[in-house]
């Protein structure tokens, strides 16, 4: 490494004056370029893009702040009753009512473990929907997979009171 520098040094040092303030003038140059393009540029436009994403995300917070007194609003008017008789019990009726039958229901304390194996998502949202709505029944985890017939999926749902 310090012999090809050497030579390139020496080769510099052989040509004329004015030679080389030319290379030194273009690698003056090339060096400004390669900051600028490896430095400059990236952390300016990484600033822009975050200065978009900070508004976009200003305008959400200003959306939501918004919409926070119907939102408190129709809270307050859903008629949820609070939560009676056996969780169960409940799930069994809703599940029925619609039609769809889980392969697995697992009691755990003041929750339910729910496993479906082939349910229609549509079917599987209108469930929680209603227990939600009419019971007060909580989700508290929901894991869902996808699987090869279309709108069906396998699901594990933990609801409770």
């Amino acid at each position: 490494m310090k012999q090809k520098l050497a030579i390139y040094l020496a080769r510099f040092r052989q040509l004329k004056t004015s030679e080389q303030r030319l290379l030194l003038g273009l690698s003056t140059f090339l060096s400004c370029l390669l900051v600028y393009g490896l430095i400059w540029q990236p952390v300016h436009q990484f600033q822009a893009d975050q200065l978009k994403e900070r508004e976009r995300q200003l305008a959400l917070l200003t959306m939501m702040k918004q919409t926070e007194g119907q939102a408190r609003a129709l809270l307050g008017q859903s008629g949820n009753r609070p939560f009676e008789g056996n969780l169960l019990t409940v799930i069994t009726n809703a599940t029925s009512q619609l039609g769809i039958t889980p392969n697995r229901m697992q009691p755990e304390g003041d929750s339910v473990s729910l496993w479906f194996e082939q349910v229609g998502f549509a079917e599987l949202m209108t469930l929680t929907d209603a227990l939600r709505r009419e019971q007060s029944v909580g989700l508290d985890q929901m894991v869902v997979d996808r699987t090869e017939d279309p709108g069906k999926v396998r699901a594990r749902l933990v609801l409770s009171r």
